[in-house]
């Protein structure tokens, strides 16, 4: 019986044994697991659940102009964020007015006080927050991003208001543009995220939009923070910001001009234009037009583009219109479009034949008309089909003779013409600190044969980026250096100290100085030929080159127009190129559609710049001249003294001997010599009925309107040339006006000039 018990005993002590022996090792097996296999993981997962860990968003970077004026500036915002967990929690606690816990009812309608206090002041659908609250366990569900400090300040006033729990407000940025679309192609735009997606914001993204802070706490069962030694607070780090070349009173000067001839020649694919330093490659001034508003980016600017896709029904098709919309009025066409250049290449064709001796300015060219090429069965025609006949260089480029340039192409060969156009940096990018810059498409020296050097050489076949053309014939007419184009001059960091800094890069020397000077000396002679063409502007030496060139790849003869200017010509500072993409209305040559844009541009640029006009003794004698004030209340005698003193003349009309009322009225801009009509009586105004002169040379348009007792003032630059007609005139014809009115007539080259 003992021996039994004992039995009984032993093998229940072993049993007991065992099972701490297996309890212990599962004990240690699920220690040693959790600790070395699975414990980081449940760390993280114990950190999620007792720790909150909130985002501090960085100040973005500010772009100032050259001028340190603001394009573009990050402001603070504020996100609204729900917590469903924590609005549930309240609502369930609620009171009535009783003191005692609220009946359902009460509870229902704080939930949709709630819901529609914050839709009205957010804007937004109250469905919407309704579906945020299907999210019962959410701490963070964002009901609206980035809402300005007075909406901010009404949901603060409404939640105390109505004793609202868990709404919050969270601080972020968000970008402004105080110019809306100004250089919007330049700049470019960020995202909801404020992540730069296109120009100088995507360009230098990781530059502006600097390092997110972050604020971890402790936090409790019910979700609220604890003060704990493990809060900890990393703060944000602002962005740098850039300084740009752009001046923003140059950026203003070339789009005013872009958008004018876009009004009058309605180009199907917009216009594009560049302001350069000559001698440093900075970009003073840069535009694809149509822009659009970079506080809302998203917005089709196109009236007619637009209408088109609302039109559409929903769908794949709408969604893929809207967004090649998108994508053409957000890019920047001078460096992503490539084109050819046309006859503004002919200022490379030159420099080259110049430099290695294939010509000489005294080199003759004799134009038929046209000319045969070997390989190729139809003769090139030039663009005067009747010839130059016999010319020297200058004339050859100042006519932009297509034959004379095969001639000049083939002196050059088709080495050395590829050598030379890849110095100009026509074989590569330019490198300009803009994003999607496009690689152009050429000819090598292997592949040009007779025919294709002869198209290169006057400016077909070979394509180039407008920021490519630029920069190379600015090369020669700068003393014959490529620079690196930049729009970037500095990068400051937060405390407006300097970081880094972009000067003038030069790549390589490709003409000489003494090159670079002839060629000066011709291309004025494009812009002043014959007493001044679409391009001149008076008292200022300018030179230059346009260009027609059709777009090949187009079902119907479609043309991109364009004009390479630069001055002072005796000390060149500044160059332009502006391009206009299939003009639809209008004349059909770059010396009508695109010229008279760059005379604009100049008559504003060169001013602002502090380039002192020189005028000519033809110039001074139609130099505008303000009517003078004072003159009312004198004896007649005495106001025309003053106005034969200002070189204005004058009629006297009326019975009286004091002057009551003057026309045109005084600080009226006249041209010299104008007359001044002065009334010595309280008689009406008399009137005069305004001829049609548009088609008639400048003298007989003056001719006709002083005959009807009106004054004239003429702008464009080609008045004094006599192949100028009137292509239009600010009033109406057939329109009854005062006695004395000024009007103005535009004076242009019609045809192919200088093509």
């Amino acid at each position: 019986m003992a021996d039994g018990a004992g039995k009984k005993l032993k093998l229940r002590t072993i049993a007991i044994c065992c099972f701490m022996v297996l309890l212990l090792s599962w004990v240690l097996y699920n220690l040693v697991y959790r600790s070395l296999v699975t414990g980081e993981e449940l760390k993280a997962r114990a950190a999620e659940q007792q720790l909150q860990d909130v985002s501090i968003t960085a100040n973005r970077g500010t772009i100032y102009d050259s001028n340190m004026n603001v394009l573009a500036q990050s402001a603070t915002v504020w996100d609204v964020i729900l917590s469903p967990k924590d609005f549930y929690a309240a609502k369930n606690e609620l009171k009535g007015e009783n003191g005692e816990a609220a009946t359902q009812a009460e509870k229902d309608a704080y939930e949709r006080t709630m819901i529609e206090g914050l839709a009205e002041i957010l804007d937004v659908e109250t469905s919407s927050i309704e579906e945020h609250l299907t999210h019962t366990e959410s701490m963070y569900r964002e009901i609206s991003r980035k809402v300005v400090k007075s909406v901010a300040d009404e949901v603060t006033a409404f939640v105390a208001e109505n004793d609202i729990a868990g709404v919050y407000l969270q601080v972020n940025t968000k970008r402004f543009y105080p110019y809306d679309d100004l250089a919007s192609s330049v700049i470019g735009f960020t995202n909801y995220d404020n992540q730069g997606v296109y120009g100088l914001e995507a360009e230098y993204d990781e530059v502006l939009s600097g390092t997110p802070g972050r604020q971890i706490s402790a936090k409790n069962a019910v979700g609220e923070t604890m003060p704990t030694t493990y809060e900890q607070y990393y703060p944000a780090q602002d962005g740098n910001s850039l300084v740009l070349t752009i001046d923003q009173v140059i950026q203003h000067y070339l789009e005013k001009t872009l958008d004018a001839t876009i009004a009058q020649h309605k180009p199907a694919e917009g216009a594009a234009g560049i302001v350069m330093d000559v001698n440093t490659g900075a970009i003073l001034a840069m535009a694809s037009m149509p822009n659009y508003d970079l506080n809302e980016p998203y917005i089709i600017t196109d009236e007619a583009a637009a209408a088109a896709i609302d039109a559409m029904e929903d769908g794949e098709v709408k969604t893929e219109a809207l967004a090649a919309a998108r994508e053409k009025q957000w890019k920047n066409k001078t460096v992503t479009d490539i084109y050819e250049p046309g006859s503004v290449f002919k200022v490379v064709t030159a420099s080259a034949a110049l430099e290695e001796g294939a010509a000489t300015v005294n080199s003759t060219y004799n134009c038929t008309g046209s000319v045969m090429v070997d390989g190729w069965p139809y003769p090139i025609h030039c663009h005067d089909h009747a010839g130059h006949g016999l010319q020297n260089f200058t004339e050859a480029v100042v006519n932009s003779c297509n034959p004379a340039f095969i001639s000049i192409g083939q002196a050059l060969g088709s080495g050395r013409f590829f050598r030379y156009f890849d110095a100009f940096g026509l074989t590569e990018r330019t490198g300009i600190d803009l994003p999607a810059e496009a690689q152009n498409s050429y000819y090598t020296e292997e592949r040009l044969n007779a025919v294709s050097l002869a198209s290169c050489s006057f400016g077909q076949s070979n394509t180039v980026t407008p920021i490519q053309m630029i920069t190379a014939a600015s090369a020669a007419v700068n003393g014959g250096k490529l620079l690196t184009p930049h729009v970037v001059s500095k990068i400051l960091d937060s405390d407006g100290n300097t970081v880094e800094e972009f000067g003038t890069e030069v790549r390589r020397q490709v003409i000489s100085e003494e090159t670079s000077e002839t060629m000066c000396g011709i291309l004025e002679q494009v812009v002043s030929a014959n007493g001044g063409t679409n391009a001149y502007v008076k008292g200022y030496r300018i030179g230059g080159k346009s260009g027609t060139a059709q777009k090949l790849n187009k079902e119907e003869d479609v043309y991109i127009y364009s004009f390479f200017a630069f001055a002072p010509v005796d000390d060149p500072q500044v160059a332009c190129l502006i391009l206009v993409d299939e003009a639809t209305s209008g004349a059909s040559y770059a010396n009508t559609v695109v010229a008279p844009a760059v005379a604009s541009l100049m008559a504003d640029l060169l001013p602002y710049l502090g380039v002192q006009p020189q005028y000519s003794e033809e110039d001074e004698k139609t130099q505008d001249v303000s009517v003078p004030g004072g003159l009312i209340g004198r004896d007649s005698a005495t106001a025309e003294s003053r106005l034969l003193a200002q070189g204005l003349d004058c009629t006297v009309i009326g019975s009286g001997t004091d002057v009551v009322s003057v026309y045109p009225e005084s600080g009226t801009k006249v041209a010299g010599g104008s007359t001044v009509i002065l009334y010595t009586d309280d008689r009406d105004m008399e009137t005069v009925t305004v001829p049609d002169v548009v088609g008639l040379t400048p003298s007989q348009a003056n001719q006709q309107l002083t005959n009807a007792g009106l004054n004239i003032r003429i702008t464009g630059g080609a008045a004094q040339n006599t192949s100028a007609r009137v292509a239009s005139q600010d009033t109406e014809a057939g329109s009854t006006v005062p006695r004395g009115t000024v009007v103005t007539i535009e004076c242009l080259i019609q045809g192919e000039d200088g093509e």
